[in-house]
């Protein structure tokens, strides 16, 4: 028994026409047995009792089959098998009708059976797309018992019994090569498909067991990082205090300030590598809502008051009326990275405002500093030529990186101008369809 659904469903559709075609006969082959009445009674009832039971016994084993799922079939080598024990149980019956209604004359009775074993030999035909197997085990045994009957009849002579076998080759062939040939074609294809279709499935839920696993995983790994990141900066914050204690009452030149001053640019690298990092880990879906860019200046203006004021830099911004529909959290991350690294390496101002430029909006950054490398000015990691003090070496870029990626997740366009000496403008270009408010008055 195939176990791919469509060749399983073929042979369900076939079934009540071969089932049927046996009742047929049986009532064909009774009926010209009672015409003649060339068997006794007794013959004919337990050739009927054993017709019913034969017919009762492949009719339960075929929904034994039927009613089985896929898997329950492929997994038991048994249960493939039932069916071709049902058709042998089929054979073996009409073998046995055979020996009993073909007589060594010719007569009614005679030709009845051959018409209707014709009829059962289309009908069984019918089921050779699916199984030639099953076709096989049907039609060897019943044509085999027929055969010999008739070679022991009066009648038919090898001449008789080769025409009739021609004919008989005919009708199977023409059934067979007409109208099977094509829907075996289709079969195969649909068992392919079937079985590939039950690849895919296999493979995909392997697959689901991978994503399950590889979230599991990085769930772990984030938790992980979360816990030994908080752990880190609180470690750094508090060398950063114990220097500071150390160096209050030092000179401005002591190796103690120099010390506060890396343990601060340790900070600063250490906080953009954590939060690149976690960029990654986190969903990158904007949340938007509108965001005056008056507040969002303000807000960077007290937060980067203190470390203006220690580092004597003056941090200058305009105001405002423009309102952008933007994400908040991502929008404050990106001016952060900027104006803290604007502050770190300018020599005295930094400027922030934000502008019309036809229908977009620009955030510009503007500081004084040596300028960016311009051989590192298209690179993914962006490099300061020096800072203004000895007490700062040469940055890394991360901040910048950082930009760009969450630049990237808002839709919007960053662009970088240097002058080496003069200083750098880094400008932020918000498109026009983000704008919910112009500039007035």
């Amino acid at each position: 028994m195939p176990v791919t659904l469509g060749t399983r469903q073929f042979i369900i559709d076939q079934m009540p026409a071969l089932l049927l075609t046996y009742g047929v006969a049986i009532v064909l082959i009774l009926a010209a047995a009672s015409i003649e009445n060339s068997r006794p009674l007794p013959v004919i009832a337990a050739w009927l009792i054993e017709s019913a039971a034969s017919i009762a016994a492949r009719y339960l084993i075929f929904r034994r089959v039927i009613t089985a799922s896929p898997v329950e079939v492929a997994s038991k080598a048994g249960l493939r098998l039932l069916p071709v024990f049902a058709i042998l149980l089929a054979a073996a019956h009409w073998g046995w009708t055979a020996t009993l209604f073909v007589g060594p004359h010719l007569n009614l009775t005679t030709v009845v059976m051959l018409l209707t074993y014709v009829m059962l030999s289309i009908a069984c035909v019918g089921l050779a797309p699916a199984s030639p197997v099953i076709c096989a085990a049907y039609l060897l045994p019943m044509w085999g018992a027929m055969a010999w009957m008739l070679a022991a009849s009066d009648w038919a002579s090898g001449s008789t019994l080769l025409a009739l076998s021609a004919a008989l080759a005919g009708v199977l062939w023409s059934g067979f090569y007409i109208v099977v040939s094509g829907v075996r074609r289709n079969l195969i294809r649909s068992d392919e498909a079937d079985l590939l279709m039950r690849e895919l499935r296999e493979r995909n839920s392997e697959v689901e067991s991978l994503r399950a696993a590889a979230a599991a995983d990085l769930e772990t790994r984030a938790a992980v990082f979360a816990s030994a990141s908080h752990d880190l900066r609180q470690r750094v914050h508090a060398l950063k205090l114990l220097a500071h204690v150390n160096a209050a009452d030092a000179a401005a030149t002591s190796p103690s300030r120099r010390l506060v001053s890396t343990i601060e640019d340790l900070e600063g690298f250490v906080t953009d590598v954590l939060q690149f990092v976690r960029f990654d880990s986190e969903s990158s879906a904007e949340r938007l809502s509108p965001v005056p860019l008056q507040e969002v200046l303000q807000g960077i203006e007290l937060q980067f008051e203190a470390l203006a004021l220690q580092r004597s830099v003056r941090l200058r911004t305009r105001a405002t009326r423009l309102c952008v529909q933007t994400d908040a959290v991502m929008l404050g991350r990106v001016l952060e990275n900027l104006v803290s690294n604007a502050i770190k390496f300018t020599r005295k101002d930094v400027l922030v405002v934000a502008r019309r430029r036809s229908e977009d909006i620009c955030l510009e950054v503007w500081d004084q500093g040596k300028g960016l490398d311009p051989n590192r000015l298209n690179g993914g990691a962006i490099h300061r030529s020096g800072s203004s003090s000895s007490d700062h070496p040469e940055g890394f870029g991360l901040g910048l990186m950082i930009v760009r990626r969450l630049v990237e997740a808002l839709g919007y366009r960053i662009e970088i101008r240097s002058t080496a000496s003069r200083g750098t403008l880094v400008r932020l270009l918000i498109p026009g369809r983000h704008v919910l408010v112009g500039e007035t008055g």
